[in-house]
């Protein structure tokens, strides 16, 4: 499939909004797509590729693979490890039951 054949993700994700399992899911993995956000904006402003920027925290490159998918929240070491190596800020607060990114 071509990438211009594909959906626009705001559309695939309007499409499943009534669905509440969807729901659950896509507010629950809020903070991880945030993360994911930042690290590829990071990337691509430092012309890095995922091994590239592996190398720089101590990972393998499959680690940011998963980190850049969004499909689980990262874990404090790991977002120890990308700030110590990249001056990324991550500020957060957990309430409700949901991990909330707040503005730097």
């Amino acid at each position: 499939m071509k990438l211009s054949d594909m959906k626009p993700l705001a559309e695939v994700v309007e499409e499943h909004r009534a669905d509440p399992e969807f729901q659950v899911e896509w507010d629950r993995l809020a903070f991880a797509r945030e993360v994911a956000n930042h690290v590829v904006a990071y990337r691509t402003q430092h012309g890095l590729s995922q091994r590239d920027l592996a190398t720089a925290i101590g990972l393998a490159q499959p680690q940011i693979a998963r980190l850049e998918k969004a499909e689980h929240q990262p874990s404090f070491d790991t977002l120890a490890r990308l700030t110590q190596a990249t001056g990324l800020t991550f500020r957060f607060q957990v309430t409700n039951g949901a991990i909330e990114l707040l503005s730097a």
